[in-house]
C-alpha cells in the first residue's frame, strides 16, 4: 500500500515538470514619473485672511504659561498635605457617597473655623477702640521711702515707733524728716535716685552742711548696721537730729 501512494506522488511530480504553468498575460507596465522643474508658479497666499484665521480661537495653538504667585504655590501646598493625609486615613479604601461629601467640605469648615477664631480674637481685643481711646495717664508706683516723704504723718510714725521700741525705724523716721524740711524749705531737691552725698553737695549755707554730714553718718551706721539699738544709743542719735530741726527752723526765720 505504501508503495502504491509513492508511486502515484512520483508521477504527479513527473507530470509536473513536464507541463510548465502560463506565464502571466499582463501587458500593462507601470509608468515612473519624476518631478518637473519648469513651469512652477510660487504660492500666494491672502494675507487678510490669515490674519482672519489669527484671531479665530480653534486656530490658537499657543499656550500660555503663567507664573505661579505665592498664593497658587501655597493652595497646591495645601491640597498636597490634604491628600496625603486622607491618603494615610483611608489607605487604599475610597469613601463615597456621605463620607465623600464630608471630605471635600471639610477643610472649607477648618478654614471657617480659623476665620472665626480670628475674629472673635480681633472683638475681644478690640485694637481699634484701644488706638481710639484717650490715653490714660500712668499711674505712678512710688517707692516707701518717697511715699513716706510725700504722704504720711512722719511725727506720728516716730512716736509709733519709740512706743514700739523700734529705735532704728524711728531713726529712719527721723532722718526722712529732715530731708523732707530740707526739700521744703528749698535747699535741696528731693528725688529718690539721689545719694545722701548728692544732697550734701546742693546744700549751700555751712552749718547746715555740717549737721546733715552728722546726721548721715549717724543715720547709716544706725539704719544700717546690723546690730539691736538700745534706747540709749537712740537718745544719743535723736539729739542730732533733734539739732537738725532746730537750725532748719533758725534758718527759715532768717
Amino acid at each position: 500500500m505504501i508503495r502504491f501512494i509513492l508511486a502515484i506522488s512520483l508521477c504527479f511530480l513527473c507530470f509536473g515538470n513536464v507541463f510548465p504553468q502560463a506565464e502571466g498575460t499582463t501587458d500593462s507596465i507601470a509608468e515612473i514619473k519624476y518631478d518637473r522643474n519648469e513651469d512652477l508658479k510660487p504660492a500666494t497666499f491672502n494675507k487678510s485672511e490669515i490674519e482672519a484665521y489669527k484671531s479665530l480661537e480653534e486656530f490658537d495653538y499657543l499656550d500660555l504659561v503663567e507664573n505661579d504667585s505665592w498664593w497658587t504655590r501655597f493652595k497646591r501646598f495645601i491640597n498636597l498635605k490634604y491628600e496625603q493625609f486622607t491618603a494615610w486615613l483611608f489607605g487604599d479604601y475610597t469613601p463615597g457617597g456621605f463620607l465623600q461629601f464630608i471630605i471635600m467640605i471639610f477643610p472649607y469648615v477648618i478654614l471657617a473655623i480659623v476665620l472665626g477664631f480670628v475674629f472673635w480674637l480681633i472683638t475681644r481685643l478690640d485694637p481699634g477702640s484701644s488706638l481710639l481711646s484717650t490715653p490714660v495717664e500712668p499711674e505712678v508706683f512710688l517707692s516707701e521711702e518717697e511715699e513716706i516723704i510725700q504722704s504720711k504723718d512722719i511725727n506720728r510714725l516716730i512716736e509709733e515707733a519709740i512706743a514700739n521700741k523700734q529705735y532704728r525705724l524711728a531713726v529712719r523716721y527721723y532722718y526722712l524728716l529732715n530731708l523732707k524740711r530740707l526739700d521744703e524749705n528749698g535747699i535741696i531737691s528731693y528725688q529718690f535716685q539721689k545719694t545722701n552725698q548728692d544732697y550734701s553737695a546742693e546744700i549751700q549755707k555751712e552749718t547746715i552742711k555740717h549737721q546733715f554730714r552728722k546726721i548721715t553718718r549717724l543715720y547709716d551706721f544706725i539704719w544700717y548696721g546690723d546690730f539691736k539699738v538700745s534706747e540709749t544709743d537712740f537718745r544719743l542719735a535723736e539729739r542730732g537730729f533733734i539739732q537738725m530741726n532746730s537750725i532748719l527752723e533758725n534758718s527759715s526765720n532768717e
